[in-house]
């Protein structure tokens, strides 16, 4: 049993050209345990305040902005891209070695604007050290006074979503036990609670239907990534 966000089973399959493990063929889905979101934050002085300004800001520039992600091809990365697509902004992505690398240098003025989890984002942002702009791509309970991409008028809300994979061929009543207590396991209070501290809001869907969206996911990442030119050997 393991547990899977976009990275292994959505983006994966999309940057790199190989991987050790098929994300569909080796995988049987127990289900969602949750859905989380990817914060947009700055520096307290730049010049924008949310995506509206921000849009405004870029396109006034000749130059690209740049923003920083945890690395090439990680969720922070395809959010700054899915931006710059829908809004029809220059963006350079710029990959640094984890999100307290990026954080830290964006506190010391090296970088203005980052795409981090809601669990690093979320005390710089209560804290006033950092400004969140926005969330891609749905608004988080973590911080929910910072509207979304769609409600920025960013044309893009797919669900970033954690989900509970066992492998290929676990026989089905063994994988119904599984998920029965997934789902009972996700109504309880102290799991929920520890579930939003890591950035996360629980939310069961059961491994068929997930495993649907799954397939229709990749495709719709698949093109961001095309669009943008994101490769990993």
């Amino acid at each position: 049993i393991m547990i899977g966000g976009m990275t292994t089973h959505l983006l994966a399959p999309v940057t790199y050209a190989k991987l050790p493990y098929d994300p569909v063929k080796d995988f049987s889905v127990v289900g969602r345990i949750g859905t989380s979101a990817i914060v947009m934050l700055a520096t307290p002085d730049f010049p924008a305040n949310n995506l509206k300004e921000f849009v405004a800001l870029a396109k006034s520039r000749p130059e690209p902005t740049q923003y920083g992600s945890w690395g090439m091809g990680s969720t922070g990365h395809f959010c700054g891209e899915i931006l710059a697509q829908k809004a029809g902004l220059k963006l350079q992505h710029v990959p640094f070695n984890g999100t307290n690398k990026l954080v830290t240098d964006m506190m010391g003025g090296h970088i203005q604007l980052g795409l981090v989890d809601m669990a690093t984002g979320t005390p710089f942002v209560k804290e006033g050290k950092l400004k969140a702009l926005g969330v891609c791509t749905q608004r988080s309970p973590s911080l929910p006074d910072v509207a979304s991409y769609k409600e920025q008028g960013i044309d893009f809300d797919q669900l970033l979503s954690w989900v509970m994979y066992a492998p290929a061929g676990v026989p089905k009543p063994i994988l119904a036990k599984v998920t029965d207590a997934l789902q009972a396991s996700l109504k309880e209070k102290e799991v929920i609670d520890k579930m939003l501290a890591l950035g996360i809001t629980a939310d069961f869907l059961p491994g068929e239907q997930q495993a649907a969206i799954n397939a229709r996911d990749i495709q719709i990442w698949k093109k961001v990534a095309m669009d943008a030119n994101i490769k990993t050997d």
